[in-house]
């Protein structure tokens, strides 16, 4: 997509349906390369940043055929450890993860670059040191990281700082490491215990899920499994704040609300009415709401990749009452979506990792998303504010949502999506 045309002011109403977590997805592709065989994966969303990873498992080899019904069936059989297209992986920030897969498999890895939105540094040095905790010596050449190991060894591992990206690419070359590996102050979001469950049906064992500490039992040989990727917690969230944004009734069908927590309770301070099911979550927006003080963390506090949407929210005059705040506690630069937010009337201020909107009322312009989840942010303004917005850049926000024009027009909304 290349723009996105919103005729805003309308409210939301009806029920959508939630698709599989990007973020769980990526992983978990990479992570079929251990297997050196078969895998099939249900619930894959069809999104650039996974399409891009499928193609980068072609390069190296994979055979991958998609199959009626959604599956998507990856060979890892004749995967051969090479430097993949510079290209690809230099377009998602996901890539990394070949690292820990390919060490695991092979005892070396290549890396030109890792892509993805740019929140500033996004270094990988606890994935490096863990690497050579693990065994693996480095050398970067002509921008090119190569990691190599003669023969794995199992480690204590302590994070800095709970890293989703560094949790899954040690867990991953774990498993080949005879002996235990003990990763302590591990991330725990609900994609890594996806991650732990599909190397699990593969025959790794692994100890503590969902806790900080995990423990792998490494060296047994990993085998083809089928796994069904968990539902999208941002997509779902992304489509909560969508009705409160506009006014109405959501049903985000397909969920997990568990993996949700601090995000409904962020919703009910600030006024909305929710229905939780097992598997589905109902949102009732109020007539307005409340401007309230929030801040994100690794999980289970409020998802970083969350922040815009949510802060969004407290610069709609008419619908938001009183100061809102959002302290970013996980990605430096996360705030350049809000030079947009500017651009169509927006009260606010950014002072460190701390940002402050006052409600305003919006007009309805052209703005550019910076990245994908600012960008949706930038739709969701545009979907509340009267007359017609053009997002422009909206290629980024097709990283992450899937069938996002039908899901939103089945909702009431007047959107178009062009190119």
């Amino acid at each position: 997509m290349n723009k996105i045309v919103v005729r805003g002011g309308k409210p939301l109403s009806g029920s959508v349906e939630i698709g599989g977590s990007k973020n769980a997805a990526l992983p978990l592709l990479f992570a079929g390369i251990l297997t050196g065989e078969v895998c099939v994966f249900y619930a894959l969303p069809r999104v650039s940043d996974v399409l891009i990873t499928l193609e980068i498992l072609r390069c190296l080899g994979a055979r991958i055929r998609f199959a009626e019904g959604g599956a998507v069936t990856v060979d890892y059989t004749d995967i051969r450890p090479v430097l993949p297209s510079p290209t690809l992986t230099g377009a998602i920030r996901g890539s990394v993860y070949l690292l820990g897969a390919m060490l695991g498999r092979f005892g070396k890895a290549y890396l030109a670059g890792a892509g993805g939105c740019d929140f500033g540094l996004r270094p990988i040095d606890q994935h490096l040191a863990g690497f050579a905790a693990l065994g693996a010596e480095e050398q970067t050449m002509d921008g090119v990281l190569t990691l190599s190991a003669e023969v794995l060894k199992s480690a204590d591992i302590t994070l800095k700082m709970p890293s989703v990206g560094a949790t899954a690419n040690l867990l991953m070359t774990a498993t080949s490491a005879k002996g235990r590996t003990v990763i302590k102050n591990a991330a725990a979001e609900p994609h890594v215990g996806a991650l732990c469950a599909f190397l699990t049906a593969a025959g790794a064992e692994i100890e503590g899920v969902d806790g900080d500490t995990l423990t792998v039992v490494g060296g047994k040989p990993l085998h083809g499994c089928s796994f069904t990727v968990i539902p999208d917690m941002i997509e779902a969230g992304t489509y909560l704040a969508a009705a409160m944004a506009c006014g109405g009734r959501v049903t985000v069908k397909n969920t997990d609300p568990t993996h949700l927590g601090a995000t409904l309770a962020a919703f009910d301070e600030m006024g909305a009415t929710l229905l939780v099911g097992e598997r589905e979550i109902t949102l009732v927006a109020p007539d307005t709401y409340r401007g309230i003080s929030l801040e994100t963390g690794p999980y289970p506090a409020l998802p970083t990749d969350l922040h815009p949407q949510l802060a969004t929210l407290f610069a709609i005059g008419g619908r938001a009452v009183g100061e809102g705040t959002m302290n970013e506690r996980v990605w430096q630069s996360r705030f350049r979506y809000t030079e947009e937010l500017l651009k169509m009337g927006a009260s606010l201020s950014v002072a460190d990792t701390v940002l402050t909107v006052r409600p305003a009322p919006l007009h309805a312009t052209t703005v550019r998303a910076p990245d994908l989840r600012g960008g949706v942010a930038l739709l969701l303004a545009a979907l509340a504010t009267e007359g017609q917005s053009i997002i422009t850049g909206a290629a980024v926000i097709g990283r992450g949502y899937e069938h996002l024009e039908a899901k939103l027009t089945a909702l009431g909304a007047d959107v178009r999506v062009i190119g």
